[in-house]
């Protein structure tokens, strides 16, 4: 314990027994950064700004689409996509739900779509990386929907839009979109800017 004189100044005391305080106790007292778990960082993979393409069809040409996914605007804890294809233009907003240990997306769009899912790291042996499934709302018969994403590399990926019957458990494509990195590889020739159709 430091010795302090009864004529040390208040200022002088205070700084004395800081600097006697353990380090650890110090850290101890910051607290900790939201969305610091590393739960926060499995969609990662998916930030940044990217180049679609997907075929259209035998005979047809391949279409193309941009997408935009950030994590600055609410610091680490949410993730941001804006999609482009055409006229049509979709958002969502993407976190880990920490209550549930699951992610939850929630996207809209400009054809006055609502969609929910819920999902995150693809179970141990599945040909996949992450998927998000959608949500039944309670009292409405839902389709079975699910997005899943396949890491090819750090400027690939394969992103599949897919459903399954009810009473059947396999999933079948509706739609696959090739993601490349923005600016690092070029897009298949021959690709064209595809309609406003909307995808889902």
């Amino acid at each position: 314990m430091p010795v302090i004189s009864p004529k040390t100044s208040p200022i002088a005391i205070l700084s004395t027994l800081l600097l006697a305080l353990p380090a650890t106790a110090l850290a101890q007292s910051a607290p900790k950064a939201p969305c610091a778990d590393a739960a926060y960082r499995q969609l990662d993979f998916w930030v940044g700004s990217w180049d679609l393409w997907f075929d259209q069809g035998k005979g047809k040409p391949r279409g193309t689409a941009h997408n935009t996914i950030t994590k600055d605007a609410l610091g680490q804890c949410v993730i941001t996509e804006n999609f482009t294809m055409g006229s049509y233009a979709g958002m969502s907003v993407s976190t880990f739900h920490k209550k549930i240990g699951k992610w939850r997306q929630t996207w809209v769009d400009n054809g006055g779509n609502y969609f929910d899912f819920v999902g995150g790291p693809a179970p141990k042996g599945s040909d996949y990386d992450f998927g998000l499934e959608l949500v039944h709302p309670e009292g409405i018969k839902a389709p079975f929907l699910r997005m899943i994403w396949k890491i090819k590399d750090k400027d690939n990926l394969v992103w599949r839009w897919q459903e399954h019957k009810d009473g059947d458990t396999k999933w079948q494509d509706k739609w696959v979109l090739h993601y490349v990195r923005e600016g690092r590889l070029p897009i298949p020739p021959h690709a064209t800017e595809a309609n406003a159709n909307n995808p889902q």
